[in-house]
């Protein structure tokens, strides 16, 4: 490099843009996959499947890991930069190699460059003091009166907040949090990544956003360590999945999903346009202590949910009293979802006889897998055969137009044909059928 720059910017900068290559990437080999499989190479579009699931396995960790896995890596300021180097170069590489692909698609070699870029990611030098301070005294800056920040630049750099309390002051310019579009209480309008996850623009606020805080209490090792897990799960669910069908039944596999992670939360949002958020999904560690306080919180919640919007909310305590698993399991309210989850004794806990619950209940509990909609048309259709729009939407609990709009999708992707002669009823088409 031939002039020195600011460490945390530079690395959130760098983070960022390897991103948006990964998402824009992902995008690429979907369109690759889909021109192999209408040739008919489907050695070729294995491979170019098996690459798009070790893009979407490596964007998480792109994009929330923050230092967990290069922490222990070390190094001067001249490292920092040949590192960074590295990992943007590699990204670089990637991304116009699969850009550019189109009749001859060397797979392995993109495998090949993708495992280089997740190599260089784990092999980057943190912003540490001693790298801040060789770049403070190369570029002329004092490093004696400066007065010592309570969080690193580091850890600002990749949006990670310990215990920092949501109502603390923040400094007027933009900060490298807001490079990655981390905000406590702002949610983030996003471009969206073909598996809908989040590229991190900040927006303007929309009307409602939660207002609960995670509890910052001390946990003993083996309870903090099952938070963790429990929150580590819960982001590798909601990296992986979407949700596909609303409270109000209507299908929403098609609309923009993006989450954030905290160290004891976790959010996602379903938007319904730019800024409009029809769904939010709320994971957070907060015990209450009585049934009293438990219920008076999640009343003012639950009615500050405008008409139009959803909450499905989960809190996460330690030794939940009877009486507040007794309250959660009949709770009911037009517009929130309410689950309680034990950590020590796993015991997980919601109104079962409500249809919203059950449906979003996958996105708070322990389950690692959940039925994509696809997939139970599938079943219904080697029970049925073929099915009209109206069995179909009591079958997969959608609204009859909504089924109907979800159908149209299938029919011009060519997974669906009309077989009813007059009476419209739809059946897998032969290709689908020996795709699956």
């Amino acid at each position: 490099m031939t002039a020195v720059e600011e460490p945390a910017e530079l690395q959130a900068r760098n983070r960022k843009t390897v991103q948006e290559h990964l998402e824009q990437a992902y995008a690429a080999v979907d369109g690759l996959i889909r021109k192999s499989y209408s040739r008919h190479d489907m050695e070729t579009t294995s491979l170019l499947r098996d690459l798009r699931s070790n893009i979407n396995n490596l964007l998480p960790e792109i994009r929330s890991s923050g230092l967990d896995t290069f922490h222990s890596r070390k190094g001067n300021l001249d490292d920092f930069y040949a590192s960074e180097k590295r990992f943007i170069e590699s990204s670089e590489r990637f991304y116009q190699t699969v850009t550019s692909s189109s009749e001859d698609i060397d797979v392995f070699k993109l495998q090949q460059l993708l495992t280089a870029i997740q190599r260089n990611f784990r092999e980057i030098i943190p912003v540490s003091d001693d790298v801040v301070k060789d770049f403070k005294i190369r570029a002329g800056i004092s490093v004696v009166s400066e007065p010592v920040k309570e969080t690193s630049a580091t850890v600002k750099a990749f949006g990670i907040c310990r215990e920092v309390p949501t109502n603390a002051e923040i400094s007027s310019g933009p900060s490298t949090m807001e490079i990655f579009g981390i905000h406590r209480e702002t949610p983030i309008d996003t471009r969206t990544s073909p598996t809908g996850q989040s590229m991190g623009i900040p927006m303007a606020s929309s009307s409602y956003n939660v207002t609960i805080e995670p509890d910052g209490r001390e946990l003993p090792p083996h309870l903090l360590a099952s938070l963790y897990s429990y929150f580590n799960l819960l982001e590798q669910k909601y990296s992986t999945n979407h949700p596909e069908i609303s409270a109000n039944d209507v299908y929403i596999g098609d609309k923009r999903w993006e989450f954030e992670k905290g160290e004891r939360y976790i959010r996602g949002y379903i938007y319904d346009s730019l800024f409009s958020k029809t769904i939010t999904f709320y994971t957070v560690f907060k015990p209450f202590e009585s049934l009293k306080q438990i219920t008076e919180f999640m009343q003012k919640e639950a009615d500050r949910v405008p008409s139009g919007q959803y909450l499905s909310l989960c809190v996460v305590g330690v030794e939940w009293p009877e009486d507040i698993i007794k309250w959660a399991a009949s709770f009911f309210h037009l517009r929130m979802s309410l689950f309680i989850y034990d950590l020590a004794t796993g015991v997980f806990c919601f109104n079962k006889e409500l249809k919203q619950s059950e449906r979003f209940a996958f996105w708070h509990n322990m389950d690692k897998e959940t039925s994509k909609l696809y997939d139970q048309l599938l079943e219904i259709l080697e029970q049925y055969g073929a099915i009209s729009i109206v069995e179909a939407s009591k079958e997969l609990g959608m609204e009859q137009k909504s089924t109907a709009e979800y159908f149209k999708k299938l029919l011009k992707a060519g997974a669906l044909v009309d077989v009813g002669f007059g009476e419209h009823k739809y059946a897998l088409s032969i290709s689908a059928s020996k795709k699956d």
